[in-house]
């Protein structure tokens, strides 16, 4: 077994250095240049919905009508039978119920509703609020659609008891960009832009890999299944030997250097709420918090919280390190993590070389420095 995994592991790594190659000649070609991400749009949902509105709209400056439009709803899969032709997309709707990120509405009283989530949390009663308000106006059908990364359940606080459906950016929004790219054969301009936003998305959700390079991987992880088997078998040892040798010793290192405390608690527990936090031994019971609820370590978010669990009585302040949602458990604000969310592969492999560590410590020394410099109550 033992020269299996070694084979697999050379043989993984013969591709993973032609992929490198690939991408370097293409970044010299000039391929992999890309507006979207030097503009910094990653992690906003607004901008996201902007973007996805302008090409969903008939009217828009593409000039394709409702083309894109009917691609989007054959990936979804919708059954609202929406008149596309004569369909209305709006962005950042407002109404009594709520502010909608993507609403798309015909003259016939149907809608599609859009939730985009990248990295906030949801609000409460969100997806149950729009469902409200849809009852209400569009009496002749509506659909409520939760788009996400990967496409992941909306919260219970914010969905209980409504029907939606969920469509994530890796799959669903990657497909409808596909095929409105080959639609764009013949209008360069609106092809290479939508080239961009899909290089940009498969980036977002980690699929970054040629097509090529993927089938030689799965080609050689084929042929040493049990290789393969054996490691995939043991990747929650790898995660808590990666943790607890790489990153616990140098977020300890960092506290004694800084005069901070640092804890984890649940960590690698098969449910509940789980993270790891720091703070200052006058800090009775205030932290700085990077938590989940997920299983696996997955949607990491941060703020600051009291780690004794019980609500942080302070004046509710949105710090400007965090500038994420304030409710009576977070009174400086929460937010999921921009990059590192998720402790999958590659986050344990910037674990290994340190950037994860650079990433979590940089997000602590702003913050409390922002403590210091406002004066915040930290009880």
């Amino acid at each position: 077994m033992e020269n299996n995994i070694q084979k697999l592991l050379n043989d993984v790594n013969v591709i993973l250095q032609q992929e490198k190659v690939k991408k370097e000649e293409s970044l010299k070609r000039g391929e992999r240049f890309n507006m979207f991400a030097t503009l910094g749009v990653a992690h906003y949902e607004v901008t996201h919905s902007a973007i996805i509105a302008s090409f969903l709209d008939p009217k828009e400056s593409h000039g394709q009508g409702d083309k894109f439009l009917k691609l989007f709803l054959s990936i979804i899969g919708d059954e609202t039978e929406l008149d596309t032709a004569n369909s209305n997309v709006y962005t950042e709707s407002s109404n009594e119920d709520g502010r909608i990120d993507i609403l798309i509405e015909d003259n016939n009283k149907k809608a599609i509703i859009i939730e985009n989530k990248i990295y906030a949390g949801d609000q409460n009663e969100q997806l149950k609020r729009y469902a409200h308000f849809a009852c209400k106006k569009y009496k002749n059908g509506y659909s409520i659609y939760y788009l996400t990364l990967d496409g992941v359940d909306a919260s219970e606080q914010s969905a209980k008891d409504t029907k939606y459906k969920r469509i994530s950016y890796a799959q669903d929004i990657l497909n409808w960009l596909e095929l409105c790219i080959k639609e764009s054969a013949t209008t360069p301009l609106i092809r290479e832009t939508l080239i961009q936003y899909k290089n940009h998305i498969k980036q977002l959700t980690n699929q970054d890999m040629e097509a090529m390079s993927q089938e030689k991987l799965i080609e050689v992880m084929v042929a040493n299944a049990d290789a393969v088997a054996a490691i995939c078998n043991t990747q929650n040892e790898y995660k808590q030997h990666v943790y607890y040798t790489f990153v616990k010793p140098k977020f300890e290192d960092f506290c004694q250097k800084n005069h901070l405390l640092f804890e984890d608690t649940n960590l690698f527990a098969g449910r509940g709420e789980r993270g790891f936090f720091f703070r200052r031994e006058e800090w009775k019971s205030a932290a700085i918090w990077f938590y989940t609820e997920r299983a696996g370590e997955w949607d990491f978010y941060w703020g600051i919280s009291n780690y004794k669990g019980d609500a942080l009585k302070v004046e509710k302040t949105q710090l400007d390190c965090i500038n994420g949602s304030i409710t009576d458990y977070w009174p400086y604000g929460y937010k999921y993590l921009f990059q590192y969310r998720n402790w999958d592969m590659n986050t344990l492999a910037e674990m290994i070389n340190g950037n994860y560590v650079k990433y979590i410590t940089d997000l602590v020394s702003k913050a409390v420095e922002e403590i210091d410099n406002k004066n915040l109550p930290m009880p």
